[in-house]
């Protein structure tokens, strides 16, 4: 079997054309077992007090990705490469099975089964974008596996709606059989990432050296970087609870909107928003400084809050339809969240070249973000909050808008005056 790999691979292991097909792949092939179950309104879904079926499996599986996300600050940051394949196949296999018994078991085991479906997912990630970090090319190859944060979420979503629609598979099977039509091209995408050639010495020249990143390690990094570490975390806070209330409440907008009828629009309307958003992260591959890159990718944070404000300004007086709306928030949010994943963290890295990797400092910042998005969730919930989803998605993106910007402003001066102490320090000791 190795050797057929290895001819299949032209004996180069894998070709950076075919590690990119393989992290779209393999994330899509998760995306279609966390984020299916959200083509369904489970209307008819009674979980007693009176609560909002969806909100609560939603919920759930959020608290299961989260945990994962904070088991993930440890075992991402210290996981061996060896292991990474077998723990790919083993999350997504037991997640798969988890909407299998959703499917069948009575409604409040539902809210069970979702969370122990989210339990290992949130670790899926991590383990993909090891493969691909400390390159050169990373922002590229980052691009495409962040491209199923935009594309991937609406094509199994639209894969969902249309099994149901044309197919007649009710909502709660639906998740399964969608996850599962993904799942042999997610196997593929792991044995090619498996077989995959690592960073090279010019690589680790540029973009230092990765490596498991241990507790001593993890505290001294905090220690160093802490004020301005955790003003680039809550960006990502407020930017992971406005993307996951898109994402996971995109058909009740719609619906609302009166487009429940045509579910196509979920993927027409991503589709501008996926193709501007990674052209803008690939091109970081050709910004050869790490300053500079960094200095960029917190510049369009800063533009892209902007972008948020004014489309949704525009959006509430009526000035433009809710798909102009859609695009034009939509990049605002996902050019920050995926410059975080393909440019800001796996800069930072380098310029501060301590020892660890990108996985750490995407864990602690996912992990809080999740929780950020069950907070809002509960409270929504609880407080019985009414307002419609398009009221809702204005309030949240204005004030999210105005939070991002600040933030990425006070960040940007934080590490720059970094930079320059750290450069500063280097000079005193080769003097010396």
């Amino acid at each position: 079997m190795s050797k057929k790999v290895n001819i299949f691979t032209n004996s180069k292991k894998v070709s950076t054309v075919l590690i990119i097909l393989a992290v779209f792949l393999c994330y899509t092939g998760m995306y279609a077992i966390r984020k299916s179950f959200l083509a369904g309104q489970y209307n008819n879904l009674s979980l007693g007090f009176g609560l909002n079926a969806k909100i609560i499996l939603v919920i759930s599986q959020v608290l299961g990705y989260m945990v994962s996300k904070f088991v993930g600050i440890k075992v991402i940051s210290e996981m061996k490469k060896e292991k990474r394949a077998i723990w790919l196949v083993c999350f997504i296999t037991f997640s798969l099975l988890m909407l299998g018994l959703f499917a069948i078991v009575p409604p409040k085991l539902k809210v069970v089964a979702l969370f122990f479906n989210g339990l290992p997912l949130g670790m899926v990630f991590g383990i993909v974008f090891s493969y691909i970090e400390g390159r050169k090319n990373t922002e590229l190859l980052a691009a495409a596996l962040s491209a199923t944060f935009i594309f991937s979420t609406g094509l199994v979503k639209t894969i969902g709606l249309l099994l149901m629609r044309d197919y007649n598979v009710n909502e709660y099977d639906m998740p399964f059989f969608t996850g599962l039509l993904f799942f042999p091209f997610f196997l593929i995408s792991v044995l090619i990432l498996h077989y995959s050639k690592g960073p090279s010495e010019s690589d680790i020249k540029e973009r230092s050296e990765r490596q498991p990143m241990y507790k001593n390690e993890r505290k001294n990094f905090i220690k160093e970087n802490w004020v301005g570490y955790f003003g680039l975390v809550a960006i990502y806070v407020v930017l992971t609870i406005v993307r996951d209330f898109r994402d996971n409440f995109i058909v009740e907008f719609w619906a609302d909107q009166g487009y429940s009828g045509t579910p196509k629009i979920i993927t027409l309307t991503e589709i501008p928003v996926a193709i501007a958003v990674l052209v803008i992260a690939a091109a970081g591959t050709l910004i050869r400084k790490n300053k500079k890159a960094y200095n960029v990718g917190m510049g369009l944070t800063v533009f892209g809050s902007v972008m948020v404000l004014i489309s949704t300004v525009l959006f509430n007086k009526h000035m433009i339809s809710p798909i102009y709306w859609m695009i034009a928030s939509g990049i605002g949010v996902y050019l920050p969240y995926i410059l975080f994943h393909c440019l800001i963290f796996e800069r930072l890295v380098a310029l501060l070249s301590f020892k660890g990797n990108v996985g750490f400092l995407f864990y602690i910042a996912d992990a809080f973000g999740y929780l950020g998005s069950v907070v809002v969730l509960v409270l929504k919930e609880i407080t019985g909050f009414n307002q419609s989803w398009s009221e809702f998605f204005i309030s949240l993106n204005i004030l999210s808008a105005i939070v991002i910007g600040m933030l990425a402003l006070f960040s940007m001066w934080y590490f720059n005056r970094r930079f320059v102490q750290k450069k500063h320090k280097a000079e005193v000791i080769l003097c010396s």
